[in-house]
This record gives C-alpha cells, structure tokens and sequence, in this order.
C-alpha cells in the first residue's frame, strides 16, 4: 500500500476531534495529553513506516465527515484503532471504545472543565444501541428501538453519542428493483409516441425556472425519430449532462425523484408490487432524497432542552464543513430558530416556515417540536385534498420537506405519544409516514397508565404494537408477505389492521389469557427492541417523601348553617343552602335532607368542600404552607453558611459515590430551587396569585401552556438566575429579552393633563394614588375627571393603583409625584436634547390628530407650587415605543407617521449618520420558585431542583416518578424533597364535637392522608409507613426484595428485560466494532 493510499486509509478511520485528539489514546502508550505521539495522526504513523511526513495543519482540512467518507483498508492502523482508550467516564475507570466512539460529544470547554463523560450505563446503552441497528441491515429491516432508560438516567446524552458516533453515514440505497427489459420494452414503444410528451415534460418540470428550460423541452420532446435516446437511461444522462452547470442540486435531485416514478410507469411487470403496501412502501422510500441527517422530533417544552443539552455537551465545529474555517454552522437546525450555531438563549424562537429539504439535509441534527409537524400534517393533508391525489409517494410527500427526505435516523422523545392514542394523532399519522433507516422512542414509560388499574396489561400491549409500527417491526410494525392471503383478507385490507390482528393473535390474547407461549413471544419482542435501566441498576440518591397538611378554616357561618340544618326538623332548605352557598344543590340534597343527622351534615359540609368559595381558601392555604416552607429553608441555608454555586457546575452523582450525603456530617448548601406542580392548570394559576403577592415577580417563573419562546425564556431565568434584556433609552424601562428581537419599549406611559389642561407623559412609578369618591369631593383643588372606586381594584386599596393597567381607566383622576429627578426615576431630558430628537414634529402630528392620536413625548414636567403631589387627570395610556417612534410611511394611513430620531434598541441610519442602539444586557434574579404545568412536565432536566409541593397527591405510580424524576435524575448533588400538600377543613371546636357526636365521616380525623407513605422504589402510595415499609421487603422493584411477581402483568415483563451488559475496563468491546450499514 502506498503512503498515499495509507493516508487516505488514517483519513477514513480518523476522528474530527480537532480541538483535542489527545483524548483519544492509544492502548499500547502511556502517552497522555500535550503528547503528539497520542493523537490520531501519531498514531498512524508510528504504525506506516512509509507514511508522509504530517503536521497538525492537517486537521485545518479535515473534518469528522471527510474522514469517514473513506474506509481504512490498512490492517495496522484499523488495528490500533479498534484499540483506542476512553478515559472520561465518570467513575473513574478506563473503557476501551472502538472507534469512532462518540466525538465531539462531552468535549466542549465547559465539559472540559467538570470531568464530564458518560456514564457506565450510558456506555453499555451506546453499546446495545450499535448492536441493534446493525443486526440486520437489509433496507427496510428494523433498525433502532425503544431507549426505555428510567426517568432521569440521561437518555439525551446517550443519543447524542449515538448521533455522533455514526455522523457521516448515509442510509442503505434500495436495491434495483425494476424489471429493466420491461422498462426499455414500453420506453421503445412511447418514444416514437406524441402523446409521450406529457410525461417527459412532467419529468423535466423542476427545470422550469431555467433559462436553459426551453431549449431543453425541445430537445427531449418525443417523438424521437432520429435516433435520440434508445434508452431511458440515455434521456436521464443527457438531461443531466445539459443542465447539471445551470441549476442547483436540489433541483437535479427533484429530476431524479421524477425519473424513479417514471421507471414505476413503464415497469409494467410489476404493477402487481407496486399496488400493495409493500411495493407502495419501498417505491415510496426509493423515492426520497436519502441523507446522513438525524430528526429528531420532541414535545414543544422539550425544544430548549435539547437545544442546551446540544450546545453545552456537542462541540459543534468537530462535525462543521471545513470550509467554514473552523466555524460551528450547518451542523444542528432548530426548527423556529435555525442554526443553533447563531441561537440566543432563551431561544428566539420564530414563527417562520420550514426551510428546504435541501438546507435540512445539510445538518448532522434537526429538531422539530410536536407542534410543528401537527402543523405539516395539516398542510399536507390540505395539499393532498387539492391535488386529489392517491398515492403518497409524490403529492403527499412533495407537500412538506419532511417528507421528501430518507433521513439516516429519526428519534421521536417522550415517544409513548406514539402508542397512546388507538386512532393516531395527527403526530403520530405524520412521524409514521415518513421515511428513515432508523428509528428509535426515547421514552422512561413506553407504556402509559395507571399498573395497579385492571386495563393496564390490555392497554399497554395495545401502545406497544403501536409503537413497533412505528419502529417498522417486521410482523408487527410492517406488512408481512403473504399475511393477508393465509388468513383469507384481501390486499385492500390496511397493513396498520393486518400488523395489530397479527400482534392480537400472537401476543395480546395468549398473554392475557396467561398462557406462557404470549409471554415467551411478548418478551422476545421487547427484548430484540427495548434497551433500558432501572434506577434501581444505577443507585441514585433516594427522593424524600413527605406528607405535609394545610388546615383551612371553614367559614363560622357555614358551620352555624349546617348544625342549624340538622337540628331544626322545621327547615326552610333554600335559606339554609343559600347560607351555605350551594342553593342550586337542592335537588341532589333532598334525599338527605329527608334522612337528617348523620348524612345530611356529611352531605352538606361534602357539597361545601367542592365550592369555588372553598376552593378559593384551599389555594390561599395552600399557598401560604409554601410561602413558608421557602422561606424557612432560605433562611436555615443561610445559618448553615449561605449557598455553594460555584461547586453546581461538576455535579455529584451515584456514578462518583456520592460520597458523604445523606451521612453525618453533610452539609446540604444547594441553593433553594422549588417546583410548585399541579394537575389542575387553574388551581396552579390560583395558587400563584398568592405567591406573586408574597414574593413578587422576580423569584418565579411559569412554566405554563404557551409559546415555545415563553417556555424558553422562563426556563432560563429559573436556571440560570438571570435574564436579559435592554433598558430604553428614553424611559430607561428594563425590556425583558424572551426569544424576539427587542424593537421597541413595552414599558407603559400615561398621558395625563392637569388643572391647566397642560398635557404629558408619566411613568407609573409616580402615581401616588387613585383618587377616590371621598377625596373627590371634598377637594379644592381637583382636576375634571372620574374619581376610582376601590372595588375595580378587587379592594385592594387606592394606593395599588398602578401596578396593572388593567385597572386604568380614561378618565380617572390621579395623585402624582411630579418631582424631577424622582427618587425611583432617571431625570428626564432637556427640551433641547428633544429638540434635537424631533419633538417639534412630534406636536405637530398630536394636534393633527387633535391630541387624539398616538405622539407624545417624555418632555419636562410642568411647573408646580408643590411638585410633592399633583392631580391629574389620565389621558391615554400606550407602551412607550407607540409614543416615540420612528419615521416612516404607512400604506395603510397613506401618510407619514412618527418622529423620534433619537437612539432606540436598534441600529438606525437617518441622514447617512448612523445612530447605535443598546446593548443587551444581563440582570441577576434571584429566582427560586417554577410553576410547573402537569401537561409539560415530562422530558425536563430540573436536577438542580432541591424541592417540589404537590398541590394534590398522586396516586399513579408511573406519574409520581415521572414528575419525581425531573429532579431526581443524573446531574443531582443531593436528595430532593417531595412533598404532597394534603388539606383538611378546619372545625370550631363546638362543630367537632357535634360531628363526633353524629359519627361523621367527613369530620373523621383517621381519614386525613398524611399518614401516606411512599416506596422508595416503585413509587406506590400507602396509607401509612408500616404498609409501605412491609410493602418495599416485597417490591419487585426492590433488588434486595422477594418479590413475588404476577408473571401476566406488563410490568412484569420489562422488569425481566436485563439492562445490558456493562463495558469491560481495559478491554475493547467487539460488539460496537461491527460494520456500519450505511453505505456512502
């Protein structure tokens, strides 16, 4: 072999880890970083004795995608490098990872800095997950799986090593399936055919913006009497040789797609294929534009975290073309955001439309949230209904990118989305229809639901069919040949329907009827599919449960009316259920008024219990145990000495002992990070209205249904304790920055007037006070105007007037502080600084519109005996930036509108002159408390969270850990606090000892449920400690338990699928060293 092949050889096997080779080493050296023997290209030549003298300028040439366009065929070098060391895991230990291993990933500075790398079980998972898209890699074969890790054991990070350690590949072309004499036999016969026309000007359709079209359609347009194109291969060449220097590749790309369906046309053998789903499947795919990209498609609450976890852990110039000069571009695409190479976090994210396919195939990684391929679904469907078309290898597909492409891998997280819905969701219609060489479900509960529920078992067998027909199982997810003529259907009977009565007869029915031939075959299913562990496989810090009560005092009438009730035989019923505040209740009470005693004091305090009014006292009470709970941890953390932040950034986890939590002498001085969960939406906003009140807005952040934008940027606060943004220039108002470019101030400014009808511009910070009734008519001194009642403020008292303008009003009369400088305020500009700015236009667009319209400016302040307290009267109110913008002509005015020409957020040119906008800025928060909606919670990484409050308890296992482990998770340095707020009414004394009396129920103190206990390992709730501690020395999910296990249920079955094996230290792993199926 020759040094010049040799070299080629080291490029195909190298790995683009330019900013640090060193972390790849060879076995037989004990070199170690800072050595150049220890790189890849020492490596290489210390085993070629005729290898080119190389320096490491090299690396400015090649990136990871160049060197595995080639493949090594030098015996010793492949050698050495299937022998390579991995030394960042995070025990400690040394792991041999044949190459590529993962680069890139767990390499940027910041991982650098901590330590950072996988962990033994991520290591064993990459390891199973190779294997599993290698075993069989015929196309269309399944390839890929269910990623089953429990909650919280890093399944993000282990398929971005999965990513990494195949970029490059490209998925398996189909082979020729066509009957090529079939072909040249028709083509014979319609190339001297007119009519042939039609079709060859269809074929050469995406040249039609082309100066070169014409002459091309006159070329090709049959009949060909002259010799032209004997074969169809010949007319492909030609068009291709003619336009190849005139158009982009995308639209050769687009000619070729044409051209396969052509050949499907002509191929008139196999019309008989190419009418059933096999043959429509494979034509289908054979017809895509295959790439070496993974999508990766995830919840809309999922899209920030996979874009942080991407760029803090993926050094993404190792994966960059290296022609963008050392740059990170054109490596991940972030759908509403695009290259995240460029992103600002919180992401800005836009409502924008799908780039090309062409531009998506461009990226290692894409990332599409849940709402936008809802979005593609709608579309396609729309475009296929207009096009009325019948087979989706062309219309359908063309209508949205997505579906033009055979990507290399897609990757569907919180996957159980899939399975959960019998019909399908408009999600799971479209990720199911597109087209990929791999698929894997991220996913800690595949399986829904409820284990203790009876339907469990029958349910979750329905989800799990449901997800192998998206993973393409080959009987269960795929069309099996000759399926539907052994049964006696017919080939128009669905493949979704012939792959579930295939699973039904197989598995579902003999399983459920506990014969042990469905559990053998369910088992074998899972476990040719499924990789996962169990916490229990990992040993993380144990959650703490605790169950906490809020007492809420029942209204003393309402008690009075309900004793009142029983004890008066002679009752006027509306009277007492109007006093109770449940009159429309009537009806349902009357059979226990009829009864009395005992079952009417139940009934009645029951039917209280589930008033808004109640309700309303729960939030308060509820509210206020958090209120306190917070505050007493902040201030015990500050008798232990404060808050340790700095040593958050190389977190401590079970992987690296976690030595000394938990055991005498730990010392916990994690910041206080709370998480306020709900399943009810409007309980959780009601719940906040008190903490708002309490701590204002900085500590707390919403995490609530809403824009991917909001989600992002609140986050990021939470996370972070900072956010940024820019103060404006003219009112100096701090402007959030929450995903969109900041173009101009949202901060609200009143336009007032005073008793000499002089008009201008306030900031809300000097309302003193709403005037009220009162002070309105006992005043001499009082401007025209309306005086404020405090009930439009809720009764909160006048003094709270401008703290939301959803109480101004037109009209109303204000006290105003009109000092200038004010205490809180910046002193305003001089009239000569607004001169300059414009404020002469600025009056005469006002008194055009007669002071009725928009302009105005933050001009000096009238002159007053007593600048202490003014009154006013308001005017209008806008956001600052409607009152000073900038010039500019409104078509839909059809006049000039705006004036200001003084500096703002952004660059502006007036004049030639070039007028700087503001920087962006950061400001710390302190920020402690994220309310979390039950809807987003799955997915999220809130390791650093030290507690959570339940605001009602969960009963379903499956939930509480999945809620539990958003915190609970790899990357925790201690234990985490979950605490369920249970509420109970709270009696008069004399109310108590009446229910007593009566042997009521609901008033019977032994029902309360703080006495529940949780399971440390499988997340049940018991009545009591004892129940769940006799509980635990029989979990199965307790490894030093003996379980005794119902073999027929589900879970069972998972439990029985063995984590995989772990890596062996100092030994290589033949199984990862299997060739890659994707061909080049």
């Amino acid at each position: 072999m020759s040094s010049e092949s040799e070299s080629s050889a080291l490029a195909s096997s190298g790995t683009g880890d330019r900013t640090s080779p060193s972390s790849w080493t060879s076995v037989a050296s004990s070199a170690r970083p800072g050595n150049s023997d220890s790189d890849l290209l020492g490596l290489f030549l210390r085993n070629n004795a005729n290898a080119p003298r190389l320096d490491s300028s090299v690396w400015d040439f090649l990136s990871l995608r160049d060197l595995y366009q080639l493949r090594s065929v030098s015996k010793g070098t492949f050698a050495a490098l299937e022998r390579v060391e991995y030394n960042r895991c995070r025990d400690g230990k040394d792991y041999l990872v044949p190459f590529p291993a993962y680069p890139g990933v767990l390499c940027t500075s910041s991982d650098v800095k901590t330590g950072a790398g996988l962990f033994t079980h991520q290591l064993a998972s990459l390891r199973a997950m190779h294997k599993a898209e290698n075993n069989n890699t015929a196309f269309g074969a399944l390839r890929g799986g269910i990623l089953g890790d429990a909650p919280g054991l890093g399944k993000t990070i282990t398929m971005l090593a999965l990513i990494a350690s195949t970029s490059g590949l490209r998925p398996v072309e189909p082979k020729e399936f066509y009957d090529n004499d079939s072909i040249d036999e028709h083509w014979k016969l319609m190339r001297t055919n007119p009519a042939f026309r039609v079709e060859i000007l269809r074929a050469i359709k995406p040249f039609r913006g082309s100066h070169l079209y014409h002459q091309l359609a006159l070329d090709v347009s049959p009949p060909y009497t002259d010799g032209r194109f004997p074969t169809l291969a010949s007319f492909e060449h030609h068009v291709n040789k003619w336009m190849r220097p005139a158009v982009p590749q995308a639209q050769l790309d687009l000619f070729r797609r044409n051209v396969v369906a052509f050949k499907a046309g002509l191929d008139k053998r196999n019309r008989r294929f190419f009418a059933n789903e096999k043959g429509k499947r494979l034509l289908f795919e054979r017809n895509l534009i295959p790439c070496s990209t993974t999508l990766i498609v995830v919840p809309d609450a999922l899209l920030e975290h996979w874009a942080e976890q991407i760029r803090r852990h993926v050094n993404l110039s190792v994966f960059a073309d290296t022609n963008n000069e050392g740059g990170s571009q054109g490596v991940v695409y972030i759908d509403g955001v695009g290259d995240l190479s460029t992103a600002r976090f919180p992401l800005n994210h836009k409502n924008m439309g799908l780039p090309s396919a062409f531009h998506l195939l461009s990226h290692m990684i894409v990332v599409m949230p849940f709402s936008r391929i809802k979005q593609q679904f709608s579309q396609a469907r729309k475009r296929q209904r207009e096009d009325d078309a019948t087979v989706k290898s062309e219309s359908y597909a063309s209508s949205s990118p997505l579906l033009q492409l055979r990507w290399f891998r897609i990757i569907v997280d919180e996957g159980h989305e899939l399975g959960e819905n019998e019909a399908g969701s408009h999600v799971t219609q479209f990720i199911n229809e597109m087209g990929a060489e791999r698929r894997w479900v991220m996913s800690g509960t595949p399986t829904t639901g409820d284990e203790d529920s009876l339907d469990f078992t029958a349910k979750g067998l329905d989800q799990l069919q449901r997800l192998l027909l998206f993973l393409r199982h080959e009987r269960y997810g795929s069309l099996p040949e000759g399926f539907g003529a052994a049964n006696g259907r017919t080939q128009s009977w669905s493949k979704k329907q012939q792959a579930k009565s295939a699973w039904d007869s197989d598995v579902k029915k003999p399983f459920l009827k506990k014969q042990q031939d469905g559990r053998e075959k369910l088992y074998s299913v899972l476990d040719e599919v499924m990789v996962m562990h169990r916490k229990e496989d990992i040993g993380l810090p144990k959650p703490v449960f605790k169950q906490s009560e809020a007492k809420i005092p029942v209204d003393a009438n309402v008690q009075s009316a309900i004793i009142n009730a029983v004890l008066t035989p002679d009752r006027d019923e509306v009277s007492i259920l109007t006093k109770i505040g449940i009159p429309e209740r009537q009806q349902q009470l009357r059979p226990a008024f009829s009864a009395g005693g005992q079952t009417l004091f139940d009934a009645l305090v029951s039917e209280y219990l589930a008033t808004d009014d109640f309700q309303a006292s729960v939030d308060e009470g509820q509210a206020k145990f958090i209120i306190d709970g917070i505050r007493r941890e902040r201030l015990e953390l500050g008798e232990r000495g404060g808050a340790i932040i700095d040593g958050m950034t190389a977190p401590i986890t079970a992987a690296t002992g976690l030595k000394g939590v938990g055991g005498a002498g730990y010392c916990d001085r994690r910041p206080i990070k709370a998480v306020v969960y709900s399943n009810s939406h409007n309980n959780l906003l009601s719940v906040a209205e008190y903490l708002y009140q309490s701590f204002g807005n900085e500590p707390i952040a919403e995490l609530l249904e809403g824009k991917i934008e909001h989600m992002s940027y609140e986050l990021g606060r939470f996370r972070n304790n900072y956010k940024e943004g820019k103060h404006c220039p003219i009112c100096d108002a701090w402007n959030d920055y929450t995903g969109k470019n900041i173009t101009s101030c949202s901060n609200r400014l009143l336009e007032v007037c005073d008793a000499n009808n002089i008009l201008f511009l306030i900031e809300p910070e000097r309302i003193i006070r709403a005037v009220g009734p009162v002070e309105f008519s006992s005043s001499d001194n009082m401007v025209a105007g309306t005086a404020v009642d405090m009930n439009r403020l809720g009764g909160a008292p006048l003094t709270k007037y401008g703290i939301s303008h959803k109480h101004w009003r037109i009209g109303d009369v204000l006290c105003i502080d009109a000092r200038d400088p004010h205490p809180l305020l910046r002193k305003r500009w001089s009239e000569e600084k607004w001169a300059e700015y414009g404020s002469a236009r600025c009056m005469e667009l006002a008194a055009s519109d007669s002071y009725q319209g928009r302009d105005n400016y933050l001009g000096s302040l009238p002159q007053s005996e007593s600048p202490g307290e003014v009154f006013v009267r308001l005017n209008k109110f806008q956001p600052c930036g409607r009152f000073h913008s900038r010039p500019r002509w409104s078509q839909r005015r059809k006049k000039h509108i705006g004036w200001y020409r003084g500096p703002l957020f952004e660059d502006w040119q007036m004049g030639g002159r070039r007028i700087a906008g503001v920087e962006m800025q950061r400001q710390k928060e302190d920020t402690f408390i994220l309310l979390l909606d039950a809807s987003l919670s799955h997915g999220l990484d809130l390791s650093f969270v030290t507690h959570m409050f339940l605001l009602e308890p969960i009963d379903d296992a499956a939930l509480l850990e999945q809620v539990t482990s958003r915190a609970h998770r790899l990357g925790c340095t201690g234990p985490v606090t979950i605490e369920t707020i249970h509420v109970w009414q709270q009696m008069d004394a004399s109310t108590r000892t009446f229910a007593k009396q009566l042997s009521s129920t609901v008033e019977d103190e032994t029902n309360k449920k703080t006495a529940r206990a949780v399971c440390d390992h499988c997340f049940r709730s018991f009545a009591n400690i004892d129940l769940a501690e006799e509980h635990e020395l029989t979990c199965d999910r307790n490894p030093s338990g003996a379980a005794i296990v119902d073999p027929f249920h589900l879970s069972s079955v998972y439990r029985d699928i063995r984590p995989p094996a772990p890596m062996i230290v100092g030994a290589p792993d033949v199984n990862t060293s299997e060739e890659e199926g994707g061909a080049m």
